[in-house]
């Protein structure tokens, strides 16, 4: 007889030990281990569009939170996302049948276009331990661009454009004006016209390469920045403009091909190709003297599991594009960012 039992209570010893891990959580939290009355968490509004608002406008709501159980509802943790504030609640216990309000004040400096804050209140409710809240709604600024950024791409050199940009005014100032405009590159000139509108020319005198700038618009309300950017193509021109490496395995290396042409009259010559990565080593041979260049870019195996990225760096005798810049990137093995 007891050695009958002993094999029955091994055998069951054994099928405990041999329940994965979920089973196990699964047993714990089946109605039997949460028998009697229970708490339950309810929001009658769990989502609050306020619509749309200026930048800056601090936006206040009030969720109420119900007790729809039959035990007391304790009231923990509460977490927001970025931009979003809570107040404590009135009361941390509720009982059966009882509310109380759950103060959340968004911040919306910084803000544009359509927002959402998640609010996460955790409670001892065993079926909703976190009960998820929203709030959204569209933010404008009261001032801005359109477009919000002006690119030049691929201009040839000594070629002159403009774009156009119209600023907006969302605001209650009837006398809103602009009273200044600047920017630093002085290759780029920007122009008041009538109506709130900007004109930004590309002057032919941009050396080859890629630009950058800022236009920066005063206001009698909130100041508007203008970013501007792009490419001047010379004569000497790579493809691509940028090279991938797209997603390797750990430890792999991979190998890439830049072409250099140039579509100038006279000869150029390239001096010295490096790279600004430790793990990436480049080559250059002639295809066809100083006209066209091939350049080899190579992923050395073993490099880091993450992010890559750098720049191919071309040195030529061309007086006008002495240096050349190739933006190089990928991921190497399980990157988490």
């Amino acid at each position: 007889m007891k050695s009958a039992l002993a094999k029955i209570t091994g055998s069951i010893l054994a099928l405990v030990v041999t329940l994965p891990a979920a089973a196990l959580a699964q047993t714990a939290a089946s109605p039997a281990a949460t028998a009697g009355p229970q708490p339950h968490i309810a929001a009658p509004a769990p989502s609050y569009d306020f619509g749309t608002v200026l930048e800056g406008t601090p936006v206040k709501h009030e969720f109420t939170i119900r007790n729809t159980g039959q035990a007391d509802l304790i009231i923990g943790h509460v977490q927001t996302s970025c931009g979003c504030t809570v107040a404590q609640s009135d009361k941390k216990r509720l009982a059966p049948g009882e509310e109380t309000q759950l103060p959340v004040t968004f911040d919306t400096r910084h803000e544009r276009g359509h927002a959402s804050r998640r609010i996460d209140v955790y409670t001892n409710d065993p079926q909703t331990p976190d009960l998820a809240l929203e709030i959204q709604g569209v933010v404008r600024r009261e001032s801005e661009a359109t477009p919000d950024e002006v690119v030049f791409d691929a201009v040839r050199k000594e070629t002159e454009q403009s774009r156009e940009v119209a600023i907006t005014y969302n605001g209650k100032d009837r006398n809103f004006k602009i009273t200044k405009v600047s920017n630093s590159n002085p290759n780029i000139a920007v122009t008041q016209e009538p109506g709130l509108k900007l004109r930004v020319a590309l002057r032919k005198t941009m050396p080859p390469g890629p630009f950058q700038d800022t236009i920066e618009v005063a206001t009698t309300g909130r100041p508007v920045e203008i970013p501007v950017y792009g490419r001047i193509v010379g004569d000497l021109v790579t493809e691509p403009a940028q090279v991938s490496f797209g997603i390797l395995p750990h430890g792999q290396g991979a190998m890439r091909i830049v072409r250099l042409t140039n579509n100038g009259p006279r000869p150029v010559a390239i001096k010295e190709v490096s790279t600004t990565s430790p793990g990436v080593v480049a080559k250059v041979e002639p295809v066809a003297a100083g006209k066209e260049y091939k350049i080899t870019l190579q992923l050395r195996k073993g490099y880091p599991d993450g992010q890559l990225h750098g720049q191919l760096v071309i040195t030529t005798d061309d007086p006008e594009q002495t240096s050349l810049t190739v933006p190089f990137y990928g991921i190497v093995g399980s990157f988490k960012g």
